[in-house]
């Protein structure tokens, strides 16, 4: 496979900066950036750990500082910031920790309070136990999830592609596979991470006093649609907006919504740019 760069840069105009999810690359947000791209600067960096980042897995508060870092050595501040999933633990705590860096947030199937970890998701971060499940984890979803997803999607009994839209595609064989021991080790320093610094991020929420905009897919199985409400009702003058038939990854498979939301948040903050979001191809 192509080596990817470390940082993906796209478009002019007013600045996104997006972060990606567990295991997760800058690349997740091609489909979103290329919709962007004709009125917006998006930046999309391999968060510590990941990818060809050059750096260990970081504390929720160290991905902080290295974004933090990224928008005042570019002069890119302030800027929208869309989150998908883990990643929208970090964005939480860049708007709180950091308020002029941040004009507004997407949150995309995002965590962001205790509850939405699950058991699994404590099972992950146990000694030993933890990183026996992760190595098979890992393997599921660069290997095993791709290949359940494209049968289901073949098929001709459509009523399992609920499934389908909670499970990685093909791309995340780059995701798990190229440097498989780094991306373990991350995935597991990270799900620790989770359980030690989530109760800073649910504080937070209720101090955010930026435009923000929460995104969930009503077949989410991964964050369930729940934890996106409650979020939505606890950041101050928060919109919920409920994607009918789709799963955890919304900026793959409705990048044209997540897009959307990032304009209508933009808008919001006096950027000038289009508020709607015109069509795009599949998956808009």
């Amino acid at each position: 496979m192509p080596r990817l760069p470390s940082l993906v840069e796209v478009g002019a105009g007013p600045p996104v900066l997006a972060i990606h999810g567990q295991p997760g690359l800058g690349a997740d947000w091609a489909a979103v950036a290329a919709r962007l791209a004709r009125d917006h600067l998006v930046l999309a960096p391999d968060r510590p750990g990941y990818g060809n980042s050059g750096e260990d897995a970081d504390s929720l508060a160290g991905n902080v500082e290295a974004l933090a870092g990224l928008l005042r050595r570019r002069g890119l501040a302030p800027a929208t910031v869309v989150a998908h999933s883990y990643g929208g633990a970090v964005a939480v705590l860049l708007a709180e920790r950091h308020p002029e860096l941040v004009s507004g947030l997407v949150l995309v199937a995002s965590v962001g309070q205790a509850g939405s970890l699950n058991r699994f998701d404590r099972f992950l971060a146990l000694p030993l136990v933890g990183e026996i499940l992760s190595v098979g984890g890992l393997y599921a979803v660069g290997q095993v999830l791709p290949l359940v997803r494209r049968r289901i999607l073949r098929a001709p009994e459509r009523s399992w592609h609920w499934l389908a839209t909670s499970l990685p595609d093909d791309h995340y064989r780059q995701v798990a596979s190229a440097r498989r021991e780094q991306v373990w080790r991350s995935f597991i320093s990270e799900q620790r991470i989770l359980l030690a610094e989530i109760g800073s991020v649910e504080t937070a929420l209720a101090g955010i006093r930026v435009p923000t905009v929460v995104v969930t897919g009503t077949w989410d199985v991964v964050v369930p649609p729940s934890v996106a409400s409650s979020l939505a009702a606890t950041i101050p003058g928060a919109e919920l907006l409920l994607v009918a038939r789709t799963g955890h990854f919304l900026p793959r498979d409705r990048p044209g919504v997540v897009a959307g939301a990032v304009r209508r948040v933009a808008v919001r903050t006096g950027d000038p740019v289009s508020p709607r979001e015109p069509p795009g191809p599949s998956g808009a």
